[in-house]
């Protein structure tokens, strides 16, 4: 599949990720133009979990280059007044020995 090749950077001494989660932003865009919304997503969040200023830089310019697009709101005000107001007594965090960067 076309999305599938982005260039993993080689390791010049100093950290790469910046470049890395661009290149995974860039091919979560192409696989989502390509329908593949959940493989998408898995590229999203692997672009984020390794740099989310890249991941950021990536949707600006790709805002940038269609200024007439304007996103939609997730929710109305009054949606998210509901949700806020939501209590789940039942539910509980997790115990600190749980927790990791992958949670």
């Amino acid at each position: 599949m076309a999305n599938d090749q982005f260039e993993t950077p080689i390791f010049d001494g100093e950290d790469n990720k910046h470049h890395s989660a661009r290149a995974l932003a860039e091919a979560a865009f192409r696989a989502e133009d390509e329908g593949e919304h959940e493989k998408a997503e898995s590229l999203f969040r692997q672009a984020e979990a390794a740099d989310p200023s890249a991941l950021e830089s990536v949707l600006l310019e790709r805002r940038s280059e269609h200024p007439g697009f304007s996103p939609q709101p997730a929710a109305s005000d009054e949606e998210v007044a509901a949700i806020s107001r939501t209590m789940e007594p039942e539910r509980h965090s997790p115990p600190p020995e749980a927790l990791d960067e992958n949670y």
